[in-house]
């Protein structure tokens, strides 16, 4: 290894290890006598402001979002609705035969033991492992049925339009409930395996149809699979709130499930009996489900140049301009360089959507294709921070490559077009930006970070910036 290499390595590891004491004599400190090195410690400053969610942010995402929240400091309101498809098995079996359905002719110690119990029902599931607000809240759910198919193929953004796949003005129910979490005693919620869920009755329409369609010697093949199921029994549901504010649901999963009775043998009694039964078509990440996601009154904080923001998911984020020929200067190298961001306290309040974990700073106009690609980052254009609770801040150790990379974009742009920075400038408006985006990691068996995706959770942090420049530490060698 060369003394200009070795040199470069040592000054960027010292520089991230002490990053605020005085660099300004390492290179003599460092170097042997016959070799003259020019370290330089400084300073440069970014400026950054507040914008909207990119419409180009790609939504890759198994976790379903449901509720309306509407922010007490800013009175800034989320609303999220969703559509699923539904899941069916491969060469889905049932009994023989279901009370109720068809011509079969039942004894009548069963239909007496059926008595006044419904024969068959549906009803909807909506599992949730995590949510933001008060459970408590009054709210109306409404429950459409899909008259279009999601196209699998296609590419979906936060803004998809459930109208375009069924008529709003015709739900198969409207559900009304005091509380999300109401429906489960405290016995149930004490239970070391319990899953919280919301409880939605179909029309018994619903759980007939669906058992008529399999008992039908005809239609029987379309519970051969979940594609065959989903184009010609159940394209799908969507979801949403028409009703209350103050909490959003993390939904994990969506089940169907259709209810009957059959006869069956009792194994303990060794006789013919009735048994109660179901069928579950579930929503989940083998099948495509869709957010929609909506934000309101957010015009103040996109206004406001005193601190930036940010409110996820798909509402505001900060952007930054780089200072490229500030930090990028010929005739020396750019050994490391370190943005860290300050974040601003915000009024205490019970149900705050909380801090990012992580954000991802990834060059604006590489947006798209890094979550297309469901990528992992590459120090070139997209690096990742972990929140740092001790100090409020996100630190990025080492912005230099990234910087380098920028710088020789340019270069290579005006050599090949023979223009000026101007032009290249004019050309690509977006060249030095960077934007913050909220992340979730994705991790091996190794636990080691494979990928990254948007996080759909409600964040909100707000940074010390717009007016205020962000310093960045830099080292610079000359040799």
């Amino acid at each position: 290894m060369n003394i200009k290499t070795t040199v470069c390595s040592i000054l960027a590891v010292l520089f991230l290890i002490s990053c605020d004491s005085d660099t300004s004599d390492l290179g003599g400190s460092l170097t042997p006598s016959d070799d003259v090195i020019n370290v330089k410690a400084d300073s440069c400053f970014a400026v950054s402001r507040t914008v909207k969610a990119a419409d180009s942010v790609i939504i890759m995402t198994s976790q379903c979002n449901l509720g309306r929240f509407t922010e007490q400091e800013s009175g800034a309101t989320f609303e999220s609705s969703y559509m699923t498809q539904l899941a069916c098995m491969e060469n889905y079996q049932l009994a023989d035969s279901v009370y109720g359905i068809g011509d079969h002719k039942f004894p009548q110690w069963f239909i007496d033991s059926v008595g006044d119990l419904p024969p068959y029902y549906a009803d909807i599931k909506i599992y949730y492992s995590k949510y933001l607000g008060d459970p408590y809240n009054p709210i109306k759910i409404q429950v459409f049925q899909l008259d279009s198919m999601i196209d699998v193929d296609a590419i979906y953004y936060p803004d998809v339009d459930p109208s375009q796949y069924c008529d709003l003005s015709k739900p198969l129910v409207t559900y009304t409930a005091s509380g999300w979490n109401m429906q489960d005693n405290d016995s149930a919620r004490l239970q070391s395996n319990y899953y919280p869920k919301i409880v939605i009755p179909l029309p018994d329409s619903i759980a007939k149809y669906i058992l008529e369609s399999y008992y039908d010697p005809a239609r029987r093949h379309y519970f051969n699979d979940s594609e065959s199921f989903m184009r010609n029994i159940m394209k799908g549901l969507y979801i949403r709130c028409s009703q209350g504010d103050g909490t959003m649901l993390y939904v994990d999963r969506t089940i169907l499930e259709v209810n009957f009775k059959y006869i069956g043998l009792d194994s303990e009694e060794d006789h013919l009996t009735m048994i109660s039964a179901m069928a579950e078509f579930p929503g989940n990440k083998e099948v495509m489900q869709l957010n929609s996601f909506k934000w309101s009154g957010l015009e103040t904080e996109l206004a406001d140049n005193s601190c930036t923001w940010i409110r996820s998911p798909f509402g505001l984020l900060t952007e930054i301009d780089l200072p490229i020929d500030s930090m990028k200067v010929d005739g020396y190298v750019l050994n490391a360089a370190q943005l860290r961001l300050s974040t601003a306290v915000t009024p205490s309040n019970k149900y705050k959507p909380s801090v990012p974990n992580y954000l991802l700073l990834i060059r604006k106009n590489n947006i798209q294709e890094f979550f297309s690609k469901n990528s992992t980052v590459d120090g070139n254009e997209s690096m990742a921070a972990l929140y740092s609770s001790k100090y409020g801040t996100y630190t990025y150790d080492n912005i230099a490559a990234m910087v380098e990379y920028i710088y020789n974009e340019r270069k290579e742009w005006m050599e090949k077009n023979n223009g000026t920075a101007d032009e290249f400038a004019a050309a690509n408006p977006d060249w030095n930006k960077v934007i913050l985006i909220p992340v979730t990691p994705t991790y091996d068996s190794n636990n080691a970070v494979i990928s990254f995706s948007v996080d759909i959770n409600m964040r909100q942090v707000k940074f010390l910036g717009g007016s205020t420049p962000i310093k960045i530490k830099t080292i610079r060698s000359k040799f």
